[in-house]
C-alpha cells in the first residue's frame, strides 16, 4: 500500500507539471516508452533495482539511454525519481501516470482474450460497441490465449464479459455433475 500511494504521487506530480507547461500528450508518449523500455529489458530494471549500483551510475545510464527520446521534462523527472531513491517504482509510477492520463482524457481500457488473432474489423466493431456501451473512447489492448478454445473475454475496469468456449464446457460439466435425477427404474 506504501508504495502505491508514492507511484500515485509522483505521478500525479508529473501529471500537474505536464499539465503546467502544455506537454501532457508528450510526458504521456515518454511514460509509454519508460513501461516499456522497463517493462521489455529485464537489465534496465534489475540495473535500476540494485543497491549495488551507485545513484549517480544509473543516472548516467539513464541520460545515455533516454536523452535523445524523452522530452527535457519527463527526462528530468526521471533522475528526480532515482535521486530520491524510488528507481525500483519507475515502471509503477509510469504506469501510474498512464492511468491518470487515460482518466483525464476520458480514455477506458478494454483487455480483449482471444483464442485466435481477430481481423481489424471485428477488432473495429468491438471498439465501436464498448464506446457506444460505455459513452467514452476506448483503448482495445488484445490478448491471444488458445486455452479459451473460441469466443471471448472482454474485461473493463471490474466488469468481466466471459463468453468464451472453455468457460461453457466447464458449466456444461457442472451441470451434469449435479445429475438432479435418480435412478428409479
Amino acid at each position: 500500500m506504501k508504495d502505491s500511494r508514492i507511484n500515485g504521487r509522483y505521478a500525479k506530480a508529473l501529471f500537474d507539471l505536464a499539465i503546467e507547461q502544455n506537454v501532457l500528450d508528450i510526458a504521456f508518449q515518454d511514460m509509454q516508452l519508460v513501461n516499456e523500455i522497463c517493462q521489455s529489458s529485464k537489465e534496465f530494471e534489475s540495473m535500476l533495482s540494485s543497491p549495488i549500483i551507485k545513484t549517480d551510475k544509473k543516472q548516467a545510464v539513464v541520460k545515455e539511454i533516454m536523452s535523445s527520446r524523452l522530452n527535457h521534462i519527463s527526462l528530468s523527472f526521471l533522475l528526480l525519481v532515482l535521486k530520491k531513491r524510488r528507481e525500483a517504482n519507475l515502471r509503477n509510477i509510469s504506469l501510474e501516470f498512464i492511468e491518470m492520463y487515460n482518466e483525464f482524457k476520458g480514455i477506458k481500457t478494454a483487455h480483449l482474450k482471444t483464442a485466435i488473432e481477430l481481423d481489424s474489423e471485428t477488432k473495429a466493431d468491438f471498439k465501436s460497441l464498448l464506446t457506444r456501451q460505455s459513452n467514452k473512447s476506448i483503448e482495445l489492448k488484445e490478448e491471444i490465449n488458445p486455452q479459451i478454445i473460441g469466443g471471448f473475454i472482454i474485461t473493463i475496469d471490474d466488469k468481466q464479459t466471459d463468453n468464451s468456449i472453455s468457460t461453457k464446457i466447464q458449466r456444461l460439466r457442472k451441470e451434469f455433475d449435479k445429475n438432479i435425477y435418480e435412478k428409479g427404474f
